[in-house]
């Protein structure tokens, strides 16, 4: 077939370089003609001007009587004299151009006008606004005519024949009774064809000549370079399928690993949905972030590669395909024939693997582990092994398999629901602090207050925080909240004076500088700032204490108190309680609840309460639902407690304050 085309081609290749050169001739005829049509035209323009001027010169000589006009002079007027002077001038130009004044009603038979010239007299009358006449429907000549009409001075010899000259009366009948402005005659230019066209297409044949021979050597030189094409066209077809398969591969590969990147990830799930066997298993590493940081990502980098390189060496069966994704996340996919259980076998195996495997980077020996999602046989293969993958990472397990329990799509669905539930809440003023009651054991008295948050949505139902508080954290809109909560509760306590009241706040409501602004125009404008309290829980989340420090020296300025919420929750750092100047800890109702029941909890609630006593807190402990458990922490000297046993939340405050 492409010994066929490369024939083929070379028989086209004559038929269109003779194409083009027909083409070129006929073009260069029609040039020609053209050119020698406007040469001709504005050949007889230049010789009217010189011929007018002749005229109009002599006729001044014998107008203001330089010359006497007289039977003995008047030959020498241009009228009379043109007939002459164009016999002599036809005869001595090359091109034998006739150059004569002509009428329609010539005194002179010699100087009346012929046929073509008549055509030009009538064109002028036709219309008398113009002056020159131009034709080429002759077949021996191009005719030019310019009009010439009457002037006062034509009058002496044109008027009423009784007063022109006795020698023009007795010498012509004709050619009396003009007026200025008509016609008189024309003056007539006729440049002969043939003598044009031995010029012009003298000029043509050397520029055919010259243009065929340019053809034929061109069209030599392209027809020896096509029959010896062959082989530059392989070269040229094996270099364009060279560098067409590099830049798939740049587009297809991920740049680090070499691994195909995940747009061929992408392109080979869609091209398999038709295969009965498809499995995948999405890989993440865990912490990569603090490897980069820690040892720099010019080691982290080393570390993707080695991984990668480890992966794709484990799964070197056929149909198994390894994939390097963005960030830390690699994707391993068979549409081979095996089961799901196979598949999930070979995937913990080389979990195992990549998690017992020194990396040896430069002078470091890196351990990593891993959280691994896989799905098999799924409609959106993807999306589910991502779900996988993500209830891994979350729940800290390096394998989960994609099930219907795995599914979030009703957790998608009640976030949607959760932010239009939100927003409605804050626009429509629907968030609603409810109050807890904190009990001294010491005085016996109520004596505090913890503000917690609600939403009273259309149907009167409360709906409580831990439906609504992650989604709004998520959704940023949780300051929305924070703000109507300090707002709602200053006012509910700004004549209750007696008690002390505190406001959750979280990490993101103290780095939000608007949050922390509002918070300081509260407390300044409030009449009791001292009752305030806020309650800071204290998590792995914070990474900068230094924020947190200065947010409550700025809040300490109003004599406002801090407390630490869910103290001894795991994370309890007792050197950074130390560094914040706090006044509460709240301790975590984890170790509340089980302090009755469990030895080691009742000794860290000791530990914590001595801890509190030794350098000037107060504690406070939560989830308190019995008599035998506020016994006890009495005894350990906590000294406030709070929980159901002591009331409820409740939109009001209850009646009596001494339990």
């Amino acid at each position: 077939m492409e010994k066929y085309l490369n024939r083929k081609i070379l028989y086209i290749i004559p038929v269109i370089f003779l194409l083009v050169l027909i083409f070129r001739i006929v073009y260069s005829y029609n040039d020609t003609q053209e050119q020698m049509r406007e040469f001709a035209q504005k050949e007889a323009q230049v010789l009217k001007s010189h011929a007018l001027a002749h005229r109009y010169y002599y006729q001044h000589l014998y107008f203001d009587n330089t010359i006497p006009l007289n039977e003995s002079t008047f030959k020498g007027l241009p009228a009379y004299s043109s007939f002459y002077i164009n016999q002599e001038f036809s005869q001595n130009n090359p091109f034998s151009i006739s150059l004569q004044t002509v009428s329609d009603r010539a005194r002179d038979p010699k100087n009346q006008a012929d046929t073509e010239e008549l055509k030009a007299i009538e064109y002028f009358k036709e219309h008398p606004q113009k002056n020159e006449y131009f034709s080429d429907q002759n077949m021996q000549y191009y005719q030019y005519a310019s009009a010439l009409k009457i002037e006062e001075k034509c009058l002496k010899c044109h008027a009423a024949k009784e007063k022109a000259p006795l020698f023009i009366q007795k010498k012509y009948d004709k050619a009396y009774n003009y007026e200025i402005g008509e016609l008189r005659g024309i003056l007539s230019i006729k440049i002969p064809k043939e003598k044009l066209h031995e010029y012009f297409f003298k000029h043509f044949t050397s520029s055919l000549i010259y243009d065929t021979f340019a053809f034929i050597t061109l069209f030599l030189i392209i027809y020896t370079i096509a029959q010896k094409s062959k082989d530059i066209n392989n070269y040229l077809r094996k270099t364009v399928q060279i560098q067409t398969k590099k830049l798939k591969d740049s587009f297809e590969r991920e740049r680090l690993t070499g691994l195909p990147n995940r747009l061929k990830f992408l392109e080979d799930i869609q091209n398999s949905k038709e295969k009965t066997d498809r499995h995948l298993a999405l890989i993440n590493i865990d912490n990569f972030k603090d490897i980069n940081d820690f040892y720099g990502h010019g080691i982290g980098d080393q570390l993707l590669i080695q991984l990668a390189q480890k992966i794709d060496t484990f799964c070197i069966h056929k149909g198994t395909l390894v994939y390097k994704l963005p960030s830390d996340e690699y994707a391993v996919f068979t549409s081979e024939n095996i089961t799901a259980e196979k598949f999930q076998k070979n995937i913990t195996k080389l979990l195992i693997s990549i998690q017992k495997h020194e990396y040896h980077i430069q002078n470091y020996t890196i351990f990593i582990t891993v959280s691994c999602g896989i799905a098999s046989n799924e409609n959106q293969l993807i999306i589910k092994a991502d779900m996988a993958l993500q209830l891994a990472k979350n729940s800290k397990t390096d394998l989960v398999i994609y099930d219907s329990l795995v599914d979030s799509t009703e957790n998608v669905n009640k976030n949607i629901q959760g932010i239009a539930l939100l927003k409605d809440a804050i626009a429509n003023d629907k968030i609603t602090p409810y109050f807890q009651p904190i009990y001294n054991l010491h005085t016996k008295k109520i004596e505090k207050y913890e503000s917690l948050v609600r939403i009273i949505n259309n149907n009167g139902d409360v709906i409580v925080p831990y439906l609504f508080l992650d989604i709004a954290a998520k959704s940023k809109l949780y300051h929305h909240i924070t703000h109507q909560m300090i707002e709602k509760t200053f006012a509910f306590f700004e004549d209750k004076q007696e008690y002390e009241f505190s406001i959750n706040l979280s990490i993101d409501d103290i780095l939000n500088e608007k949050t922390v602004n509002f918070i300081l125009q509260k407390l300044a404008a409030f009449n009791s700032p001292q009752r305030v309290v806020f309650e800071i829980l204290e998590s792995n989340e914070i990474e900068n204490y230094e924020n947190i420090k200065e947010f409550i020296k700025k809040i300490k300025r109003y004599n406002t108190k801090i407390a630490i919420d869910d103290f001894g929750s795991g994370y309890s750092n007792f050197s950074h309680v130390l560094e914040l100047n706090v006044d509460y800890l709240k301790i975590d109702a984890s170790l509340v609840k089980n302090i009755t029941t469990d030895e080691n909890t009742k000794k860290i609630t000791q530990t914590i309460v001595i801890f509190a006593q030794n350098i000037g807190l107060r504690t406070i402990a939560e989830y308190v639902e019995d008599k035998q458990s506020l016994e006890l922490l009495a005894e350990l000297g906590v000294d406030f407690i709070q929980g159901y046993y002591i009331g409820k939340p409740a939109p009001q405050l209850l009646q009596d304050n001494s339990f």
